[in-house]
């Protein structure tokens, strides 16, 4: 029985070894595919970082463009603003002279009077001379007359 014993202890160490084999080259697998697992995870996180890199980039050039085509507009309508032509127009019949900021105004005066409670909007003014008239239509629906 003593030999039998021997025997099985032997068996169970032997077992034991190569159990231990088994786990430290399991173990060591794990450890290489940890590795390439952090390896392949690095390589997209470097490629990902390029990308947003060039995005970056573009991003920047449009942004670029489209500021100096808003400053390059800018300049173009302040030119075109400074080109603008101050103009007066002055009517004259029968020796007599009047300008149309004037009936403009009297026009205006005339509206609030007759219509208190209404706020102008738009007024268009007819001027006629020879009836010695102002004619309005204020906020298209609202119209009266008054003396030159």
């Amino acid at each position: 029985m003593v030999t039998n014993a021997k025997v099985t202890v032997d068996d169970v160490k032997k077992s034991a070894a190569t159990a231990a084999s088994t786990v430290k080259t399991a173990a060591a697998n794990a450890s290489v595919a940890t590795k390439k697992a952090v390896e392949e995870v690095k390589k997209e996180a470097a490629v990902a970082s390029k990308k947003a890199t060039e995005a970056k980039k573009t991003a920047t050039k449009k942004a670029t463009a489209a500021k100096k085509t808003a400053t390059k507009t800018v300049k173009k309508a302040a030119a075109k603003a400074k080109k603008a032509v101050a103009t007066t127009s002055v009517i004259q019949y029968q020796g007599r002279e009047f300008t149309e900021a004037e009936c403009l105004k009297k026009a205006q005066a005339q509206f609030k009077k007759d219509y208190k409670k209404e706020v102008l909007e738009e007024i268009s003014i007819y001027i006629k001379p020879e009836e010695n008239k102002i004619y309005y239509v204020a906020n298209k629906d609202r119209v009266g007359s008054v003396d030159l």
